[in-house]
């Protein structure tokens, strides 16, 4: 089965974390995005991540914004920023920057195209067990759904 690969971040209140191992050892949701605009695309998943965080309470989401390495000498800008919009903080503590090797992470996880969001379930063991992308939709909905219920809530 697919992994999610090892990748260092910090989430907005200034904690390192190395995902997934990082992350509680439960089920948890990642939303890769890489781009500003794509927090439209986001926002479509909260929702229904919400209500299933809501059902499911050993599950846990966590944003990841991935950007390129060489944009980590701006990172205390870039990161102020995000911290400037995000005002709660248990969002800020899921919010987690990674300035990594776009390139690779692609390639690692099998993405075709960083020009939109990727929605991935993973197991304890940070195992894929479901993957969406882009905007939310009735079939993706379904789908994770069903995923979070025989992982988390079975």
């Amino acid at each position: 089965m697919e992994r999610f690969p090892s990748i260092k971040a910090r989430d907005l209140e200034g904690r390192e974390v190395t995902i997934p191992e990082g992350l509680p050892p439960t089920p948890r949701v990642v939303i890769l995005a890489f781009k500003r605009r794509h927090m439209e695309l986001i926002e479509t998943w909260e929702p229904v991540l919400e209500a299933l965080e809501s059902r499911c309470r050993r599950l846990s989401v966590w944003e990841v914004p991935a950007l390129s390495r060489v944009y980590l000498p701006m990172r205390g800008f870039i990161d102020g920023g995000m911290r400037s919009g995000i005002t709660d903080p248990q969002a800020r503590q899921h919010t987690l920057t990674a300035y990594t090797d776009l390139s690779s992470l692609a390639r690692q996880l099998g993405l075709p195209t960083l020009d939109t969001i990727y929605v991935l379930l993973l197991a304890p063991d940070g195992a894929i067990v479901w993957r969406g992308e882009g905007a939310a939709d009735a079939g993706q909905t379904a789908a994770i759904g069903q995923a979070v219920e025989d992982l988390a809530c079975g």
